[in-house]
């Protein structure tokens, strides 16, 4: 493995995190745990007491812990961004003549340039939801840049990884379409998490079956569009694994897990309504999706490298 697959795949690991991470920072209601930006506080480390506060900030917004979680969000946000600049830097060095892998890390290099600044307008405007899923959305279009990137460096170095395998030639859209609802459900749940978030902060004694049923019909588009995603999963897994010849053990191995995490979230969006949409699984119930995506984009890749092995 040479350095760029080593550095993509940390990025892709490190942005995973983040992911979480940013995930972590809401549920701990610590998005404004830092008033400004890119400083804390006025300060490039953030306050420890009130003493160190500086005159012109009110006491009362300062709350140690949630400004030491937000502030070390943005620390390790910025390690991720220093990560894929170097993963940039090496995809020219190694991949300037593959365009695919090249274009993709410079894409996802520059996307990260924009969530930083993104990054900046959340706080100024005070967490707007349209900016959180904004930032969210942006944030899982790197991930599947860089794993697209990685395993693209991969089929270079290994051109007949799949020479045996032989899959249906049709399923490009499938790929395609998959992606593209799971990024819709995705984004339509986290705006639900905000929605949900807005009208408990008016109505703080109301029960979260009742606040559900408030939404109107996004929460079950949102559990419609769940319903798509297992069936192209389930197709996809019977035209690759049962359907197809001498499938690949990666093939046969992502395959499989896409379909058992999707039915995974299934039970995790029914236990979401039955224990009062308790914040913890919310926030593993939206990393766990875009597992999902990235595992797609690794079986598209597996897929798409077969169909150039039998040009």
């Amino acid at each position: 493995m040479n350095t760029f697959r080593k550095f993509s795949y940390l990025s892709t690991g490190l942005t995973y995190l983040l992911i979480f991470v940013g995930g972590l920072v809401r549920v701990a209601g610590a998005g404004m745990g830092c008033p400004d930006w890119p400083k804390c506080f006025d300060r490039w480390i953030p306050p420890t007491s009130l003493e160190q506060l500086p005159d012109h900030i009110d006491p009362a917004k300062f709350n140690i812990v949630l400004a030491w979680i937000e502030y070390s969000n943005r620390l390790f946000g910025a390690l991720v961004g220093l990560i894929i600049t170097i993963t940039a830097f090496l995809a020219f060095k190694y991949y300037k003549h593959v365009n695919r892998i090249k274009w993709s890390v410079l894409a996802a290099f520059f996307l990260t340039l924009v969530e930083g600044w993104l990054g900046s307008i959340l706080v100024d405007t005070v967490l707007n939801p349209i900016n959180i899923t904004l930032h969210l959305f942006m944030a899982l279009v790197i991930v599947m840049l860089l794993l697209y990137a990685a395993q693209e460096a991969y089929y270079v170095e290994n051109p007949d990884s799949e020479k045996m395998s032989r899959y249906p030639s049709n399923l490009k859209w499938m790929f395609g379409l998959l992606a593209g609802i799971l990024l819709l459900d995705v984004v339509l749940g986290t705006e639900i998490r905000g929605g949900l978030e807005m009208i408990r902060k008016d109505n703080p004694m109301v029960e979260s079956q009742f606040l559900l049923n408030m939404l109107g019909p996004f929460k079950y588009i949102h559990t419609i569009l769940g319903f798509i995603i297992t069936g192209f999963s389930g197709m996809l897994w019977y035209r690759l694994v049962n359907n197809s010849i001498n499938p690949s053990k990666i093939m046969t191995q992502i395959s499989t897990a896409i379909l058992g995490l999707v039915l995974t979230q299934i039970i995790m969006g029914e236990l979401l309504v039955f224990l009062n949409v308790i914040p913890t699984i919310q926030l593993f119930h939206m990393w766990i999706a875009s597992w999902i995506l990235g595992l797609v984009m690794v079986q598209y890749t597996a897929w798409n490298q077969s169909q150039l092995t039998h040009e």
